[in-house]
């Protein structure tokens, strides 16, 4: 297999083509699912904790919706999407506390819960993907162009779109639709670097590459943080070597847990039931703070979720939110740390 390299070397550190590497993005996913998830005095207020518990970066979610994988037409939808107006607000208002911003755009399927967006275009014809990605383009565009009026200092142009990744061809002229009205740093975000590595061919049209990183890294129930140690050490070369092979920084653009029993297992897995369990997340949280020290490719990572409803979360919850959990002390004090650059 012959990998394509941007004009750094091989195996040499990671270059910013746009100047100096800025600081480590500690950063946390920004979740709403709905037209008005991000107006009014509970998403300011959800904010202002995000912001308190040392993170730096806020990534706003936006989420964009077609039927089924073999849909070709991308909606932003009446109720699910969040309103241009309801997304503008909550950017400006995380400027304004100082936080910087990735604008993280998301498709999503409405009508086949049992499918998911990796599995797009699965049996399409030719003329099929033609129509599809015309769609996208103009979907990502048009966040694109929000995102350069409104300052995101940084803007995702796809998010584990498995299945089309393949259409090279495709993924560079959508990039390049992209730069002609953004003009900051660019970010795609992958989730095979375990299963397929060298999925993506064209991250030399990106600044970094971006990881959803929910990999299995313990067998054990209820681990301690000492457990996850030989898991983080085997993934961490499979991410490192992908920097490596492309002279790229790499970005968690998604790293999270579950507070529920066996959260460390399949930690994508949404739908898991069990009690509740805050210390398997705690340690998985400390585990991942841990491992990723002293690594100079990895240029930051955004804990999946943080909601704008300001009750979510809580001793009693089994989400993805730190919040108001044993959880958010460690992210709290990791974060505040120097060492994360």
């Amino acid at each position: 297999m012959i990998f394509l390299v941007s004009c750094a070397t091989a195996g040499a550190p990671a270059v910013d083509p746009k100047g100096p590497l800025p600081a480590f993005q500690k950063g946390i996913a920004y979740t709403g699912y709905w037209s008005g998830a991000y107006e009014g005095e509970g998403p300011r207020a959800a904010m202002m904790e995000l912001a308190a518990a040392n993170a730096r970066w806020v990534q706003a979610l936006v989420t964009g919706y077609q039927d089924t994988i073999k849909s070709t037409v991308i909606s932003r939808t009446g109720q699910e999407t969040p309103t241009d107006s309801s997304l503008s607000a909550i950017i400006r208002y995380a400027k304004s506390l100082g936080l910087e911003v990735l604008l993280k755009p998301h498709v999503d399927l409405l009508r086949e819960p049992s499918r998911w967006r990796g599995e797009i275009g699965i049996g399409f014809m030719e003329s099929d993907w033609a129509i599809w990605f015309a769609s996208y383009r103009e979907f990502i565009v048009h966040y694109a162009a929000m995102a350069e009026n409104l300052g995101a200092d940084m803007f995702c142009v796809g998010c584990e779109l498995d299945s089309t990744v393949g259409r090279e061809n495709d993924w560079r002229q959508t990039i390049a639709a992209v730069r002609a009205v953004y003009k900051g740093r660019l970010i795609y975000a992958d989730d095979q670097v375990e299963t397929k590595p060298e999925a993506v061919r064209w991250w030399d049209a990106l600044d970094y590459i971006g990881m959803d990183a929910y990999p299995t890294l313990t067998e054990k129930i209820r681990p301690a943080v000492g457990d996850f140690a030989a898991g983080w050490s085997r993934y961490l070369a499979k991410l490192r070597a992908l920097a490596r092979r492309w002279g790229k920084s790499l970005i968690l653009t998604e790293i999270g847990y579950r507070s529920i029993r066996g959260g460390a297992q399949n930690p994508w897995n949404w739908q898991r039931n069990g009690p509740v369990d805050l210390e398997v997340q705690a340690n998985a949280y400390e585990a991942a703070f841990r491992a990723i020290q002293g690594e100079d490719w990895l240029r930051g990572m955004y804990w999946w979720q943080w909601s704008p409803d300001p009750d979510e979360g809580g001793a009693a919850d089994k989400g993805y939110s730190p919040h108001g959990k044993t959880a958010e002390k460690v992210l709290r004090t990791w974060y505040k740390r120097a060492f994360l650059r």
